[in-house]
């Protein structure tokens, strides 16, 4: 235990010159980094750069040179001009007209009602229910995804067509 005791004394009073020699040999080693300092790489030389371009498909792709531009389309081939008349099919009640379409839909299950029909300064003007409104239409406007087509004061009908459905439907007054 003595000699253990003996040994932690000397480094204890040794510790400054241990440090001293440590930095120093530190500072040796990055001296001789300094003055004897790694070969430089060793770069391919560049070849002087030439008048023309070549011709060879080959040696064109070996400098970086892009390819011929791709032909252009075809003027006389037509659009995809499909959708304007199919529905969007990213939406999600896109399909649901078709559905309906083949169900056979009739006009009484538009819940759409003619509660009257009246002529103003010339003008046909129908009173529907629609969608739990009741309001005053002329022919040309829109209301709750329905179109007003035409007015027939003398048959008591009207003509709406169904956006959804995508196809008219006559009603009659009640």
């Amino acid at each position: 235990m003595d000699k253990i005791r003996k040994i932690g004394d000397w480094i204890w009073n040794n510790k400054e010159r241990m440090v001293l020699i440590v930095m120093v040999l530190v500072l040796g080693y990055r001296v001789y980094q300094i003055l004897s300092p790694p070969p430089p790489p060793q770069w391919q030389r560049l070849q002087p750069p030439r008048q023309q371009l070549p011709e060879d498909p080959l040696d064109r792709e070996d400098l970086g040179l892009p390819g011929p531009p791709p032909a252009r389309p075809p003027l006389d081939v037509p659009g995809t001009y499909v959708t304007f008349y199919e529905r969007n099919p990213f939406w999600y009640y896109s399909g649901e007209a078709r559905q309906q379409a083949d169900q056979e839909v009739r006009a009484e299950d538009l819940n759409i009602q003619v509660l009257s029909i009246q002529v103003v300064d010339g003008n046909p003007r129908a009173r529907l229910r629609a969608g739990g409104g009741t309001s005053w239409y002329s022919v040309g406007d829109q209301f709750a995804g329905f179109e007003l087509l035409e007015i027939n004061s003398d048959a008591d009908t009207v003509v709406v067509f169904s956006q959804s459905h995508e196809r008219p439907f006559t009603l009659r007054t009640r």
